[in-house]
């Protein structure tokens, strides 16, 4: 797997950000226990969302593990939506995400949570393995938040680069007849801020495809035209600027 810079001291790897410096590997919206609360729906899915999460994140350790200082990451940070299921701790995503956690803490120090819309009961989940959930997490000049809403700490304020997901942004490209769908990181500014857009780590959904649908966020009300746009196939592809992909 190469890694592709997105901006200096950040690299893209496959769905998630390792931020060089720190030692530190970004992910966010893995929503374990979709399948549980999808079936609760009555639509049932193959239960294969925890083993290829798991397998994804491996090759995206070997793939950073050259670039570690110490044997293990400095810290993962999840942001956000970690779990699915917003009202409910389902039997699913106790299991499965304990098994993450400890999984993740194989690999790093720490492992840091960041309260995503959908984390609502996450916490007791989490004091499980002694981890707090925070609102957001500060590393030197970037900001680290969910995006559902806008902070309004002096940390968030004095940030050069924020970090966002919630979104789960796609782009659908065309070959010939063929339409296929694609997770990609956007890269642009928010009110002088450079902000990225991360995609989501879940391995069910695809996302939402950035050419077709309205988004959500308040960090996305906004003209993207000259956001930049980073596809995530079989490696990652700079696909220029969202106007010229439109």
């Amino acid at each position: 797997m190469t890694l592709v810079e997105i901006l200096p001291g950040i690299e893209i790897a496959d769905l998630a950000l390792y931020l060089k410096n720190e030692n530190i590997l970004v992910i966010g919206d893995v929503h374990l226990g979709y399948e549980d609360a999808m079936s609760k729906q009555g639509i049932f899915l193959p239960r294969f969302q925890f083993k290829d999460t798991i397998e994804r994140l491996e090759k995206i350790f070997s793939s950073v593990q050259p670039h570690l200082k110490n044997e293990k990451l400095e810290a993962v940070v999840v942001n956000g939506d970690l779990k699915h299921d917003f009202g409910t701790i389902s039997e699913q995503e106790w299991r499965d995400i304990l098994k993450f956690l400890d999984f993740l803490l194989q690999h790093s120090e720490q492992v840091i949570l960041v309260k995503g819309n959908h984390d609502i009961k996450l916490a007791p989940i989490a004091r499980k393995r002694n981890i707090v959930v925070v609102e957001n997490v500060a590393i030197n000049d970037m900001f680290i938040c969910h995006g559902h809403v806008v902070p309004s700490s002096s940390e968030f304020k004095k940030s050069i680069i924020v970090i966002v997901g919630n979104e789960h942004p796609a782009v659908s490209l065309r070959d010939g007849a063929r339409t296929e769908l694609y997770k990609c990181f956007l890269l642009g500014k928010w009110k002088g801020k450079k902000m990225i857009v991360m995609p989501s780590f879940n391995q069910v959904t695809i996302g939402t495809d950035i050419l077709k649908e309205k988004f959500i966020s308040p960090f996305m009300q906004q003209n993207l035209s000259r956001f930049d746009v980073f596809v995530v196939g079989d490696k990652t592809y700079h696909f220029g600027k969202f106007k010229n992909v439109a």
